[in-house]
Formats: C-alpha cells, sequence, structure tokens
C-alpha cells in the first residue's frame, strides 16, 4: 500500500474543468447510487478528506448530500492514472481501486469512502 501513497497529478490537474454536473475526462465521477446512477460528485485529484465534497444540485437522487460515505459508485475519465478510493481519511483503511476508463460499483467502500489518492498503475 505504501506505494501508491506518492500522489500524482501530472497531465491531470491542468485539464481538469473543476466541479461540474457532467463527467468529463481527466476526472473521477462518484455516483450517490450504484451502477453510476444518482447524483454526481466529480474531482480531478487526490483528497485526503471528503467531508467538504458535495453531490452536485439538481443530478438526481441524493443531491446535495456530501459525498463522504455516501458514494454507491464510481466512473473514471482519466486516461492513465488510476484513483483509490479508501475507506478511512488520510488515506487510510481498506479501499477500492478505480482503474483509467473504468467504471464500477464500490466493495470494500460502498458507502464508506472518506479520501482518494491517484496515481499511475506500477
Amino acid at each position: 500500500m505504501a506505494a501508491v501513497i506518492a500522489v500524482s497529478t501530472a497531465g491531470s490537474a491542468s485539464a481538469y474543468p473543476g466541479p461540474t454536473t457532467r463527467c468529463y475526462p481527466y476526472m473521477a465521477c462518484f455516483y450517490f447510487n450504484s451502477n453510476q446512477a444518482g447524483a454526481i460528485a466529480t474531482m480531478g485529484e487526490g483528497e485526503y478528506n471528503l467531508d467538504d465534497q458535495i453531490f452536485k444540485a439538481n443530478t438526481g437522487a441524493g443531491a446535495g448530500t456530501y459525498l463522504e460515505n455516501n458514494a454507491a459508485s464510481a466512473d473514471s475519465r482519466e486516461t492513465s492514472l488510476y484513483y483509490c478510493i479508501h475507506r478511512d481519511r488520510w488515506w487510510s483503511g481498506p479501499y477500492d481501486v478505480l482503474p483509467a476508463q473504468y467504471k464500477m460499483n464500490l466493495v470494500a467502500t460502498y458507502n464508506k469512502n472518506s479520501s482518494t489518492t491517484i496515481y499511475h498503475n506500477h
């Protein structure tokens, strides 16, 4: 696990369009419901604490709810970076790995997600 803590944002942060109601290239999107349904929260970099992220208004069930401990699925639009979604803050506890260009229901962190890191697959 220690190998993935090194966070890299090269090639990602500059292309990230900021919080939005759609999932664009170079970002990860988290969904309130399984199968990429319900409200959306977008992210373009790793976060040690998701308690200030909110599911966007008018995007479906769960809109206005805090992202922390409420995401059920995710979608990566990154081209080469992977997201590591941790159950606990400060990149600790069980985690799900969201590969680049991949959609998934969260398993280890289903509705218990508190931080993310991004990294290049080794």
